[in-house]
């Protein structure tokens, strides 16, 4: 990859391929503390739409609960190094470290092993993919910029770059780790007219879960219920991820349905 309208979202018929455009909206910086990845998971609630977020293990260690929550809503999650530092400046031995301290954060908030990563600033090269390559990682770029981490960019432009999507367009946004309203205003702007003309996916490269590895997520956990009242939000979500993984694995027709995990998400199908 290379460096007005209907307001809800459009649905086919059981029988009908979805022949419309797809397009990969990403998420870069977060997860955010003030409330912008929250709106923007609402947002894409409202309309059906899968995206992809690369978060960096700084804001993850401070904002680890938007993890699961990412998760159990359908969307993909990707590795944008511990701090967001330019990899292609960065020694080799750096690189690892960012890479895996990143993941490592991720890991401890309940997230999967990664499969992709985003070098901030789009800055690689061929040591630093063949590096990621080695972690199991693919990079990942975009092929639209809406140029909303600047300052002078207004909405308008940022609605008129996402008005230019097409088929396979990988959209670059951000949700952290400034204040991002212009991002928001735009993005609800323009999903609000142009949703119904799309699909919206996570990126393919980014899908972190193999055959079998939900139940693996699950039997790797141990559950500790003598836990503070605060705590049980945060488990909560957590087993609302795996609900999402275990449906989303049960799903697919070359995997059998494991006995109990209906009645496993049932029980955790808690509004």
């Amino acid at each position: 990859m290379a460096f007005a309208g209907a307001l809800v979202p459009w649905s086919a018929g059981a029988d009908v391929a979805d022949t419309r455009p797809i397009v990969y909206l990403t998420f870069d910086d977060g997860p955010s503390a003030d409330g912008v990845t929250d709106e923007i998971l609402d947002l894409l609630a409202q309309y059906g739409a899968k995206a992809t977020f690369f978060v960096t293990g700084q804001r993850v260690r401070h904002n680890g609960s938007k993890i699961p929550e990412i998760m159990y809503g359908g969307h993909a999650i990707g590795n944008h190094t511990y701090s967001h530092v330019n990899l292609r400046n960065t020694s080799s031995e750096e690189v690892v470290k960012e890479l895996k301290a990143a993941g490592d954060e991720i890991s401890r908030a309940g997230g999967p092993p990664l499969t992709c990563f985003r070098p901030p600033f789009g800055a690689t090269d061929n040591r630093v993919n063949s590096i990621s390559a080695e972690l199991g990682m693919t990079p990942v770029a975009w092929s639209l910029d809406t140029r909303d981490w600047q300052p002078s960019v207004f909405s308008l432009e940022i609605f008129e770059t996402l008005d230019r999507s097409r088929d396979g367009s990988v959209v670059l946004m951000h949700d952290g780790p400034a204040k991002r309203s212009k991002t928001l205003v735009a993005l609800a702007d323009w999903m609000a007219v142009a949703a119904h003309r799309y699909q919206f996916r996570a990126l393919p490269e980014c899908q972190s879960y193999g055959a079998g590895e939900q139940f693996a997520l699950l039997d790797d956990q141990e559950l500790d219920l003598n836990v503070e009242p605060e705590t049980l939000q945060s488990l909560l979500l957590k087993l609302q991820s795996y609900r999402f993984v275990l449906q989303s694995e049960a799903a697919r027709e070359e995997t059998p349905v494991l006995g109990g995990v209906q009645q496993l998400t049932a029980k955790l199908d808690v509004r």
